[in-house]
């Protein structure tokens, strides 16, 4: 029966489908050879477009890379100098792209001795570096009781970063649990006295010796301070700690930085496929800073032995980005806070020179686009709290090196003293937390939520401070009776009337505040969310056990095949440990013809589309990424690896391409890969011209789940031809 017209997006849709959803859409016969009409298929002699990006050219970009990279490894002078660049926006969007393009050579962190062998496939490389850990440190059983030795991969302090804070909130209440040995890329580190016992070790230390330990836990955030976990990660994997969903931001550092080099065009492609990377080579032309629109950390996702987020919005984004099949191994679990150790107000408006009777509101963190601050700063302006002297918003926390932060001081500028606006600038920890003893009232506002959980607004619950906040992200997630939740998109009016509200209702502040503190006593203590990360680490360390175990038999089953040969022979034998995203795989030969892009267009939605060619002197197939990358024209991913499949994934051939190619070798291929589950398609559109012609087209019809001709008269052709 002939298909109902189609053009090329829907010829790639119909490819995409299982095989029994091609079948319903043949009537239900599901013939062995099926037909699509011709003007169905793509026009052949579409000109690939001049490709995009690359590498940075010119005769002063390889010093100007040396001289940023070596800016950026500096935090203090990478700060200055972000400073300056983010005031001539031309001139940081031009140094950005530069810089983002770079790439380079190498990779900081992994040893000579930890390359698995290139005749492996992805998947491959990461089994053979599971049996060599497996063979440099056997995991044992856990002994009732015992504490195992735990890896803790962290910034710690003086570093200026939430996520150090957040560590030392959660160390103490681990210790019992696990010896742990601190991990760090940072010159000094400076502890509290309950963790001063601690070991501290280097990262460079931590990339030879990490096999030693039992388990690893990562804290993953996206700023530069976590830049050097992506190669450790990769080398010893753990369960991670994801505080931030997108991580593009330590990415583009590790690739600015050359501290990795690539990690965030490797990342973006690994995480989102030729059109991640088409739609981003399109957004970077227009100007878009592509490491904050894309998340790319499938990743760190997939080298993670377990993952913990803190939100139910975190893990929702995890499927929406990569499908439901990405949140099997992700754990909600509270960002703990434990109670302050100081709460008296009295003496906290006394350091701050603030009088009893002021309507103080504090807005806690970095000033920045995302925090809506223009959207606060105009409530406040418009509310009779301006015209109140006896109140007072402070904005506490250091103001954004940008455009925008220079719009926000001349807002502050222009309302005059008399409006009771002041920008505090960035708090050590001991001033931050005078302030919010002294405060009244918290607005912590967000827009453009990216997973992360904000620590400013679990400080303002835990001071008890009523708090305002807008349903966007993770904050939509509390009870709405323990703050004031307005709506994720909210009127600057309604914002004023909060303020004003909780100015002129004492008895609801003090209220507010009470549940506030209620909520955490509940469920966002440091003692029952680590009663929770000992649960993720138990259930990680289980299942890294039960994968050890079956390595070990099938080592036995080997006898005394090398790793590198047990490794190729377990990707052929067993499925992957998680369901992999569907892969459809088109063999349309070399160079790939429109049909691959056509295809290449629906790339997306759960499934990543692939070009692959047959390797004849390997009698094996490749990813064809340089090709592909060249035909939508755009900077080309990361090598041709040899392929990985999986139950569940499509390979499509276009017959004419491929026919009298080794095809008796392609069929065998492609046979394997049907027993495994793949689903075969082959694509005919000439009839056989020959008797050897015939030949290829019978081996490659008998390895085929479903073949589909452009009319009637060749199908009934090729029936007779191959029968």
């Amino acid at each position: 029966m002939i298909l109902p017209q189609r053009e090329g997006a829907a010829l790639a849709a119909l490819l995409l489908a299982p095989a029994e959803a091609a079948a319903a859409a043949t009537s239900g016969a599901a013939p062995a050879i099926s037909v699509l009409p011709a003007h169905a298929w793509p026009p052949a002699g579409t000109a690939a477009p001049a490709a995009r990006g690359g590498p940075a050219r010119g005769r002063l970009a390889a010093p100007l890379m040396l001289a940023a990279r070596a800016v950026l490894r500096r935090p203090r002078v990478r700060q200055l100098a972000l400073r300056i660049l983010k005031r001539f926006p031309g001139l940081y969007t031009r140094a950005y792209r530069m810089l983002l393009q770079g790439g380079g050579v190498g990779a900081a962190g992994a040893a000579p001795g930890d390359a698995a062998p290139a005749s492996l496939s992805p998947r491959g490389q990461r089994l053979y570096r599971q049996l060599q850990r497996m063979q440099a440190a056997p995991r044992a059983p856990a002994v009732p009781g015992a504490r195992r030795k735990l890896a803790f991969v962290c910034p710690m302090p003086p570093q200026r970063t939430g996520i150090a804070s957040y560590a030392v909130e959660l160390l103490p209440e681990l210790m019992d649990a696990f010896e742990i040995e601190l991990v760090v890329d940072q010159p000094e580190v400076s502890l509290p006295p309950a963790l001063a016992g601690l070991p501290v070790r280097q990262a460079a230390w931590f990339a030879e010796h990490g096999a030693q330990y039992d388990q690893v836990l990562y804290q993953f955030g996206n700023s530069p301070f976590h830049s050097h976990m992506f190669a450790l990660l990769a080398r010893h994997p753990g369960v991670v700690v994801l505080h931030d969903f997108f991580l593009g931001g330590a990415l583009a550092h590790a690739q600015m930085s050359g501290a990795m080099p690539n990690a965030w065009q490797d990342a973006l492609f690994h995480a989102h496929g030729y059109a991640g990377m088409r739609r981003c080579a399109a957004d970077e032309a227009a100007g878009v800073q592509v490491h904050k629109a894309w998340p790319a950390s499938l990743g760190v996702l997939d080298a993670a032995t377990r993952t913990i987020v803190h939100s139910q919005h975190a893990r929702r984004l995890a499927q929406d980005w990569y499908g439901p099949q990405a949140v099997s191994h992700i754990d909600v679990i509270p960002h703990p806070r434990k109670p302050p150790a100081v709460h008296d107000r009295a003496a906290a408006r006394a350091a701050l020179g603030t009088d009893d009777d002021v309507f103080l509101v504090c807005s806690f963190g970095f000033v920045a686009p995302n925090k809506l601050v223009h959207e606060l700063l105009e409530a406040w302006l418009g509310s009779s709290l301006a015209r109140d002297p006896r109140c007072v918003l402070v904005l506490v926390g250091a103001n954004h090196d940008s455009p925008y932060g220079m719009r926000v001081d001349e807002i502050v500028r222009g309302a005059g003293g008399e409006a009771g606006i002041r920008i505090a600038g960035w708090c050590d920890d001991a001033l931050y937390r005078t302030w919010l003893q002294a405060a009244d009232a918290g607005v912590q506002l967000r827009a453009n939520a990216h997973g992360e959980s904000s620590g400013a607004v679990l400080d303002c619950l835990n001071y008890g401070l009523p708090t305002i906040v807008n349903a966007n992200g993770s904050m939509a997630e509390f009870p709405p009776d323990a703050l004031w939740q307005l709506p994720d998109s909210f009127a600057v009016a309604e914002l004023g009337a909060a303020l004003e509200t909780l100015r002129t209702d004492a008895t609801r502040r003090r209220a507010m505040g009470q549940r506030a503190v209620a909520l955490l006593d509940a469920s966002f203590r440091p003692a029952r969310c680590a009663a929770q990360y000992r649960a993720t680490l138990d259930h990680a360390y289980a299942d890294e056990l039960a994968q050890a175990a079956a390595l070990r038999a099938a080592q036995a089953a080997h006898g005394g095949a090398s790793l590198a040969t047990l490794a190729g022979a377990l990707v052929q034998e067993t499925a992957p440990a998680r369901t992999p995203r569907r892969q459809l795989l088109v063999d349309a030969g070399t160079p790939p013809p429109a049909l691959v892009a056509a295809l290449l267009a629906a790339d997306g939605g759960g499934v990543r589309v692939e070009p692959v060619y047959f390797d004849g002197a390997q009698d094996r197939y490749r990813y064809a990424r340089q090709a592909g990358a060249r035909l939508l024209g755009i900077a080309a991913p990361r090598g041709d690896d040899w392929v990985d499949v999986a139950p569940g994934d499509a390979v499509v051939v276009l017959a004419e391409a491929v026919a009298q190619l080794q095809t008796q070798e392609r069929a065998a291929i492609l046979a394997g890969w049907r027993a495994r589950g793949v689903i075969v398609n082959l694509l005919v559109q000439v009839a056989p011209a020959d008797a050897e012609h015939a030949a290829a087209l019978r081996a490659l019809v008998a390895v085929a789940d479903r073949v589909f001709c452009t009319d009637a008269a060749l199908a009934q052709q090729l029936a007779r031809e191959v029968a």
